[in-house]
């Protein structure tokens, strides 16, 4: 065995073609499985074609990201309660967790769906005053705070 991996190990530092295989990263994979397919370029729809004959247990999960993808950008909540059923239908689904903690919060879910406004933009702002505060732990006053927060220094 030690001397099959020496050889392994030594053509690689050759770079000999025939050891080497294409190596596909785990981003890279990521990326493949959450984008459109048709945004994909030819390269990159046939390694995720080779990825998904390669390893079958990874096309449930895509199919289900693709699904999943597209019901939100369709923002279709009657498709996404469907999605969602079927995500916990049973504990063994790719995102039965995920769709646990989606349905202890539906109703928030439901109007991110359905109202075209959300409240990102005050999130964004309370977590830059909190960054603010946490730089400034024990340096300053209120004065130089306040300063801070409204001249976004």
């Amino acid at each position: 065995m030690r001397t099959a991996v020496e050889t392994i190990r030594r053509n690689r530092k050759r770079n000999d073609p025939s050891t080497l295989e294409p190596r596909i990263t785990r981003k890279q994979l990521s990326y493949w499985i959450w984008s459109p397919y048709h945004r994909l370029s030819e390269k990159e729809k046939m390694n995720l074609e080779q990825c998904l004959k390669r390893y079958p247990a990874v096309r449930p999960v895509y199919e289900v990201v693709q699904e999943y993808r597209e019901v939100v950008d369709q923002r279709d909540y009657d498709r996404f309660l469907v999605w969602l059923r079927g995500q916990l239908s049973d504990s063994k689904q790719p995102f039965y967790s995920y769709a646990k903690c989606l349905r202890s919060d539906l109703q928030a879910v439901k109007h991110a769906f359905l109202l075209p406004y959300s409240n990102g933009v005050l999130e964004g702002q309370i977590n830059r005053l909190k960054t603010i505060k946490r730089m400034m732990y024990g340096r300053a006053g209120l004065d130089l705070l306040e300063k801070r927060v409204l001249y976004r220094l």
